[in-house]
């Protein structure tokens, strides 16, 4: 059984809350900021589970994991939650070298959360544009 080191996406559908996406469509570019604040919100989460259960000897590694804006349209928000590339054993440690087992605690923070992370995305585009979830 492999692992692989592909980020993990989150998608919230909000289709079927037609108000809520009829809004979204009328505030034109304003919807990207709503979008990304969301997925600002939903990424917290994945955030402090990483912190929780990343690996830690000198804490470096968990002292440099942050959450930063990725991509932002109307109709589409990115965020990620990573660790500091300068970190080089970062990648060893989630993934796992000969000798030494995986240990994913970036890829479980989104895996174990994906339905906290859906719904708090989902509340805060709600409560953004008045809508009710």
């Amino acid at each position: 059984m492999g692992y692989s080191a592909k980020q993990k996406k989150v998608k919230v559908n909000l289709e079927g809350k037609e108000k809520i996406v009829k809004r979204l469509k009328q505030m034109g570019e304003a919807a990207g900021n709503v979008l990304i604040e969301s997925a600002m919100a939903g990424g917290k989460i994945a955030l402090e589970d990483a912190k929780r259960n990343c690996p830690v000897d000198t804490g470096a590694l968990k002292n440099s994991l942050k959450l930063s804006k990725d991509k932002q349209t109307k109709k589409k928000a990115t965020v990620k939650v990573d660790y500091d590339k300068d970190i080089k054993y970062g990648t060893f440690v989630e993934l796992g070298v000969r000798g030494r087992e995986a240990n994913p605690f970036l890829r479980n923070a989104v895996d174990s959360n994906q339905k906290n992370i859906n719904e708090e995305i989902a509340e805060n585009v709600a409560k953004a544009v008045g809508g009710k979830m």
